[in-house]
């Protein structure tokens, strides 16, 4: 066998591989001056990553979620403004309720005073208070059973 020389290297073709797709471009840096100039070649860059456009279909989607989170909103608020004008309302009429009861109390107290009562009853009815104070009895009690005695007895046939 022969050594192989310099010039026989390069008459030898090497096989060719198909580049293959990128997927990552790691951690390597991307050029490197100086050994570019020493035979050895650079990586392959992976390709722009094109950005999505926004489909109109989603910005309609976006704008009817917006659009119904709006509404739920202002429902809201008309909810909570019809129950705070319930709430006054309520609140107006209980305290309306508590003063007639008040006023109420105040008349209950004018009629049931002693001194009204003891002038209606004089001047309608011809009641006077008695000169006398009253006089207890002593009731004996034998004497009240036999009085009902007699009257069962009466009753009977």
């Amino acid at each position: 066998m022969q050594p192989a020389t310099p010039e026989a290297k390069d008459q030898i073709p090497e096989p060719a591989t198909p580049p293959r797709p990128l997927v990552y471009s790691g951690t390597m840096p991307t050029s490197t001056p100086n050994l570019e100039g020493q035979g050895f070649v650079t990586p392959p860059r992976n390709r722009k990553i094109a950005k999505r456009k926004v489909s109109t279909f989603n910005i309609i989607l976006m704008l009817f979620g917006a659009a119904t989170v709006i509404v739920l909103y202002i429902s809201n608020i008309i909810a909570v403004d019809r129950l705070m004008m319930e709430i006054n309302s309520l609140q107006q009429q209980h305290s309306r309720i508590l003063s007639e009861q008040e006023l109420l109390k105040a008349e209950v107290n004018r009629l049931s005073s002693l001194e009204r009562i003891n002038r209606k009853a004089t001047e309608e009815l011809g009641l006077v208070n008695p000169k006398e104070p009253p006089i207890w009895m002593n009731v004996d009690r034998e004497k009240i059973r036999e009085i009902e005695e007699a009257l069962q007895q009466k009753h009977q046939p």
